[in-house]
């Protein structure tokens, strides 16, 4: 973990690439899950505060990461209700997103409504601002048969939507893609299991107090950890990621495992 931190108080991908927000988050939550502190912690709380910019992305990470931090966040709120209006406005199919983008080891964002909407929820919320009600009507017009998606339910729009949301009726619908070796698909009795998706499904199990521990998931998880010590997404291998190791590390917590 302490491999990916930059000389600007950042984590990136790797070095010697650039430090990114998205890391930098990943990064903070694990030390912090795993009790190991991070020096600098000045240099750190600077270099968020200097990528800082009125966009959701950077917002949305900022916020995250110095709350972790016990800092004080900038007012932005005026700027998200903006966007949020301005997001509930949209109409066309084609302004709305796409699914995920997927291969067998990787996996990439596409534009996506319910994920933006998401974003400025949560960072309202870590303000301590109110969030207009219309946003729940709103989000509500994408639930599909027992979950939500743009196009088809799947766990990842279901997964914002529920953290906005807090809907209980999802429950079903997110352990038809629990694979019998342990770890969520990302459709029903499908396979390979995903790490992504396993933190969709377990997160959106706890958000709605439904309590979920599966020995065969945590083990399936922890099979994911390369010798590094981070996690590769997909049993068909690949290298270990702060994104990845994040979904793992988040998981094993929130089922109750004690981290090292």
């Amino acid at each position: 973990m302490l491999e990916r931190r930059s000389k600007d108080g950042g984590f990136a991908f790797c070095n010697p690439l650039p430090s990114s927000l998205p890391e930098t988050f990943y990064a903070v939550y694990i030390l912090n899950a795993i009790n190991v502190d991070i020096e600098d912690e000045d240099k750190l709380v600077d270099f968020l505060l200097k990528k800082l910019n009125p966009d959701i992305y950077s917002i949305f990470y900022v916020y995250n990461t110095l709350s972790i931090l016990n800092e004080d966040l900038p007012d932005y709120s005026e700027f998200l209700l903006g966007r949020l209006r301005e997001a509930m406005k949209r109409e066309k199919r084609s302004d709305l997103g796409h699914e995920l983008g997927i291969t067998a080891t990787y996996s990439f964002e596409n534009p996506n409504i319910l994920r933006e909407v998401y974003m400025i929820v949560t960072s309202l919320k870590l303000l301590g601002s109110d969030v207009p009600k219309e946003v729940y009507d709103f989000v509500m017009r994408f639930k599909r048969n027992g979950g939500y998606g743009i196009g088809r339910a799947n766990l990842k729009d279901t997964f914002y939507a529920v953290s906005i949301l807090r809907d209980e009726n999802v429950v079903d619908f997110v352990l038809k893609h629990e694979c019998k070796e342990g770890g969520f698909a990302k459709h029903p009795k499908a396979h390979p299991p995903y790490l992504e998706d396993t933190f969709y499904a377990v997160s959106i199990l706890n958000t709605v107090d439904y309590r979920y521990r599966n020995e065969r998931t945590i083990r399936y998880i922890t099979m994911l950890q390369n010798p590094d010590g981070g996690f590769r997404r997909s049993i068909y291998g690949g290298i270990s990621t702060l994104e990845d190791s994040y979904y793992a590390v988040a998981s094993l917590k929130l089922m109750g495992v004690k981290i090292r």
